[in-house]
């Protein structure tokens, strides 16, 4: 993996709301969910950690405006505006740094 796009995949990842998107895309079988699962997930992992509970206005805003148009630049997932449907596009890349971090630090319940 280049230096440069091994960066980019930390900085993708850095985020933990991020990781938790991947990794709920991952989990799914035909690897898309909506914006609503998302954030019914990100919900109920931040209410299972030690992260400050995030109402759901706050959680749409920080999708909508921060981590999925994120994801999106980088070709990671797309995003059907009129279905608010998300699809993961599988990165190689981005799963062989997240398969080599611990398994506390991108499960969604941690």
């Amino acid at each position: 993996m280049a230096e440069k796009h091994l960066d980019v995949c930390l900085r993708i990842v850095s985020d933990r709301q991020r990781r938790r998107i991947v990794y709920r895309l991952r989990e799914e079988s035909n690897g898309k969910t909506t914006i609503e699962d998302l954030i019914d997930q990100l919900q109920s992992s931040s209410s299972a950690s030690t992260d400050t509970r995030l109402d759901r206005d706050q959680l749409a805003i920080q999708l909508a405006h921060k981590h999925l148009p994120k994801l999106a630049d980088h070709g990671i997932i797309e995003v059907d505006s009129e279905t608010d449907i998300v699809r993961y596009q599988p990165d190689e890349q981005i799963e062989a740094v997240l398969d080599s971090l611990p398994e506390q630090v991108v499960q969604t319940n941690s």
